[in-house]
């Protein structure tokens, strides 16, 4: 079973994975994106391309370029749900507490079972 923060606002809750972002490992830009997360999506593109101009000039060679980025991609998976957890708090997403489940939905369900079925979740 995996963790699950639950986040609600008026009659809406979403469920965010507690722990590392596998997702986000590869591509920090394209994961900040999707959650529509503008600030840190722009900042990991600064990131990169700080880096790429840093190896063009000659000032980093390329072991440690990818080193660097390694670093950087692997620093923002580990905290990309906590930084997702906090942007939904900027959006007044107000977190209730922690459920368990397969997935998402399955942690949802079970939160709002706990609640007495999902009408009365919010309630």
């Amino acid at each position: 079973m995996r963790v699950y923060s639950i986040h609600v606002r008026a009659d809406e809750a979403l469920a965010v994975r507690e722990g590392f972002a596998w997702s986000a490992l590869p591509l920090p830009v394209v994961w900040a994106l999707g959650h529509r997360m503008w600030l840190w999506s722009a900042l990991a593109l600064a990131v990169s391309l700080i880096l790429v101009a840093a190896w063009a000039r000659g000032w980093l060679d390329p072991f440690e370029t990818a080193m660097i980025g390694g670093a950087f991609h692997f620093l923002f998976a580990a905290e990309a749900n906590d930084l997702y957890r906090r942007a939904l708090y900027w959006r007044g997403y107000l977190e209730v507490e922690l459920s368990t489940g397969r997935s998402a939905d399955s942690a949802l369900r079970r939160w709002a079972d706990r609640r007495g079925g999902w009408d009365s979740a919010f309630a």
